[in-house]
Order: C-alpha cells, then structure tokens, then sequence
C-alpha cells in the first residue's frame, strides 16, 4: 500500500509544477489522477471525511483556469494539495 500512495503523490506534486511551468492543462488532469488513491483513503478515516475527496478537484479546476489562462488562479488551486501532501509527510516522518 505504501508502494502506491507516496511515489504518486511526488509524481503528482513534480506534474504539478511542470504543468504550470509548462502551460499544460494535461498534465494537471494526470497530477489528479495520481492524486485520487490518498484521496480515497484520506475519505475513509474520521478525520478527512469527505474532505479527502476535494483534493483531486483542485488539480482540476487548475487544470480548467490554466486552459482559460488565468495563472494565478491555476497556482492558487495547486497549493492546497502541496500542503495536504507536505503535512501528510511531516505526520509520517514524525511519528
């Protein structure tokens, strides 16, 4: 299970900034889809809720305000996942 979840989520936080750096709406739709197996089990535990299935959505309303080209919106949408992803690897390694 670990195998899965933290080189997809690098994966997704790497996609992330070429994507903005590129100007490339797909690679944040891919960045979403890596996103998607912490995001489900993030749902599933008591704290995260429902809340833990927001977070692919960011990537794609960046993904949709980076095809109209509004940047700074697409990197306002991009942070929350940098710091769910950064707090998660804190938590860990903290432990």
């Amino acid at each position: 299970m670990q195998l899965l979840f933290w080189p997809c989520m690098i994966a997704s936080i790497i996609l992330a900034i070429c994507a903005i750096g590129l100007k490339k709406s797909k690679l944040l739709v891919l960045s979403a889809i890596l996103l998607v197996p912490i995001s489900l089990y993030l749902a599933a535990t008591p704290r995260f809720e429902w809340w833990g299935l927001i977070f692919p959505f960011f990537y794609w309303g960046a993904a949709v305000s980076l095809k109209k080209k509004i940047m700074w919106l697409a990197i306002l949408l991009v942070i929350p996942n940098f710091y769910l992803i950064g707090w998660l690897g804190y938590v860990v390694l903290n432990q």
